[in-house]
């Protein structure tokens, strides 16, 4: 037994006491191992729940084990409380529950941080032997796992190895954000108060994924992506951005919501990051930055050919990423579909700013495919489904 499986097991002794005290009717208990700070599905869950009564709200996440008394308190008297829980919600996979026994009263519900089906995750990727085991004992306690559409059902039904009839295709909570327009405008007022260049002009988000290897991601020299009208914006991934030294652009790798972000940003550039997902849903262009994509796929690759199935155009050198950039945001992109590019619009205007761009009509394919029932009411399935 190693020091991982020791602190297991004390996590597991209160969150089972709990359980045998008893499961209290109106306890949620929110649990996040992919650090959102509630600003995704689970913050959906939380308001949810708020808005049809006196709900206890058990709120964790990863960050508290980061001090001593934070880690302790994480061990004992927040296991316990989510012991008694009647729904546990998770946006990762959590670990600790695999030597939990939950009341036969509880619903423990996988939202999971990511949406739609892109890279492989899950028990489609390959892990270490202990870690894989810890994993499958965790999944075994799945109540259900949530996704985004019918189209993927089967993958994350093996990806989390539970049976296909343990996943909701109710829509995705997460997704609920986008569909609210007064969060949309509290983020553009939030972000231009950060950062006043932005407010009224086009805002670039260039997010990479991380890679193992922790080869450099930074290959771009972000001034030739902006001129007076054009602004970009790099969100790394915590490990990446470690290491590395963000010039001519913005890094808001820190910043707390990335939903404001996807939501002020007017394009994307990535390259194997899910995050391209809060960009098909909104309609907004992508431009994937495949520079390294057989190495990519030798280390994680993808459930479907990336190059014919990403929802826009591949580019794999600096100069056709800046050439197809500057081509989409004036407009110019010689393809089949139109979208409305939304540009920012300083707060107070009325009717934001918009023109028509020509996309590749993949887009559409890649939406339709990812999700069902975008309306802004999966949260409000979700729940009505575990309550009835």
């Amino acid at each position: 037994m190693n020091f991982k499986d020791l602190i297991f097991i004390v996590y597991s002794l209160f969150f089972n006491l709990g359980a045998k005290v008893g499961v209290k009717s109106n306890r949620v208990a929110l649990i996040s191992m992919h650090n959102a700070h509630f600003n995704d599905g689970l913050g959906e869950v939380e308001a949810e729940f708020k808005s049809r009564g006196k709900y206890d709200i058990v709120k964790v996440e990863r960050t508290d084990l980061n001090d001593k008394l934070g880690a302790i308190k994480f061990l004992t008297l927040n296991a316990f409380k989510t012991g008694r829980s009647k729904f546990i919600f998770l946006n990762d996979n959590y670990l600790g529950l695999g030597y939990c026994k939950p009341s036969s009263e509880t619903k423990i519900v996988q939202l999971w941080h990511g949406q739609g089906a892109f890279k492989k995750f899950g028990f489609d990727i390959d892990v270490a032997p202990d870690v894989r085991r810890r994993e499958r004992a965790a999944n075994e306690k799945l109540s259900y796992v949530v996704a985004s559409s019918a189209s993927v059902k089967d993958i994350y039904a093996g990806a989390f190895g539970v049976t296909p009839d343990k996943v909701l295709t109710l829509g995705s909570p997460n997704a609920d954000y986008y569909f609210r327009k007064v969060s949309k405008n509290f983020a553009r007022e939030r972000l231009y108060e950060l950062y006043p260049e932005l407010e009224g002009k086009k805002v670039i988000l260039y997010a990479p994924t991380f890679r193992e290897d922790g080869s450099n991601v930074l290959n771009v020299d972000f001034s030739k992506l902006q001129d007076d009208d054009t602004y970009v914006l790099v969100r790394l991934h915590p490990q990446v951005h470690n290491n590395e030294f963000v010039r001519n652009a913005f890094d808001v790798t820190d910043y707390d919501n990335v939903n404001e972000l996807c939501s002020v940003a007017d394009l994307l550039i990535t390259d194997y990051s899910s995050i391209c997902m809060d960009f098909a849903l909104q309609d907004k262009p992508v431009v994937y930055y495949a520079y390294d994509l057989e190495n990519y796929k030798g280390a994680r690759d993808f459930y479907f050919d990336y190059e014919t199935y990403v929802g826009g155009p591949v580019v794999k050198t600096e100069e056709e990423l800046v050439k197809t950039v500057k081509r989409i945001l004036k407009g110019n992109e010689n393809k089949l579909d139109t979208l409305k590019l939304n540009i920012n619009t300083p707060i107070g205007m009325n009717k934001p700013k918009t023109k028509e761009i020509k996309i590749d009509s993949k887009a559409k394919k890649f939406k339709d495919f990812n999700f069902d029932n975008l309306d802004g009411r999966a949260t409000e399935r979700l729940v009505d489904f575990l309550l009835k």
